[in-house]
């Protein structure tokens, strides 16, 4: 066993882990912060964005290097696959949380027209379905997977629901239309949130087992399942 090899996975595992508290905490406080409409703590989610930026790429370095150097086969390469794209996905959800912090910052004299609930409940989706998925990279455990194709389905349930609550408030008050497509651009990040954690598990599931395997199909009805697992 390359010990050298060792190192460097329990650094890049630490990098990781790091990102995602960040990306984690950014995503939970754009939340509160379009719910307040707090520019204050928006700008201290802003602020973080050069900091994921630059975690992110450290990752990238330290997993070429190691391929490079050590020339990782199977299962070791597989794992250096799925920390990248477990840092891709950690780095897109980071701008999410800008991007929703960004539009915190625009809505200066705008109200809500209804209490949130919803969008909080998105967000709460979106951070314990990256919570799962990260668990498994990190830990390499696919016990959680049912239960997170079970939040991503209600991830898009409840955006669904949301979108057409929303048209239906269009069609009957005025002046809201500037808010109510705020709150559909939220939405949109928190849902996608989620689709990024459905695809950092995809590739704990390629680290683990060696196949590939589609996941978000269980709890959404798809008749066709013949690509759900493909041997590699």
């Amino acid at each position: 066993m390359d010990s050298t090899l060792d190192v460097v996975k329990k650094e890049i595992k630490a990098l990781l882990e790091n990102l995602y508290e960040t990306v984690a905490t950014a995503l939970e406080r754009s939340m509160k912060a379009f719910e307040d409409f707090d520019s204050d703590l928006a700008d201290s989610i802003t602020k973080k964005a050069r900091y994921i930026e630059k975690n992110h790429h450290a990752i990238e370095d330290k997993i070429f290097e190691a391929i490079t150097s050590h020339q990782p086969r199977d299962k070791e390469l597989r794992r250096f696959i799925a920390y990248l794209n477990t840092s891709n996905g950690l780095q897109s959800v980071g701008r999410f949380a800008t991007k929703i912090a960004e539009i915190v910052k625009m809505s200066e004299g705008l109200d809500h027209f209804k209490e949130l609930i919803t969008l909080p409940y998105l967000a709460e989706l979106a951070t314990a379905a990256l919570s799962i998925s990260m668990r498994a990279v990190i830990d390499e455990d696919l016990s959680e997977i049912d239960e997170l194709e079970k939040l991503d389905a209600q991830s898009d349930s409840e955006s669904a629901d949301m979108f057409q609550e929303i048209a239906n408030y269009l069609g009957h008050l005025r002046g809201i239309s500037n808010i109510a497509m705020l709150y559909v651009i939220v939405g949109r990040y928190f849902e996608r949130t989620a689709d990024q954690a459905i695809s950092i598990a995809e590739y704990a599931v390629f680290l683990v087992t060696g196949k590939r395997r589609k996941l978000g199909l269980a709890y959404k009805g798809t008749d066709d399942v013949s690509d759900v697992a493909i041997d590699i």
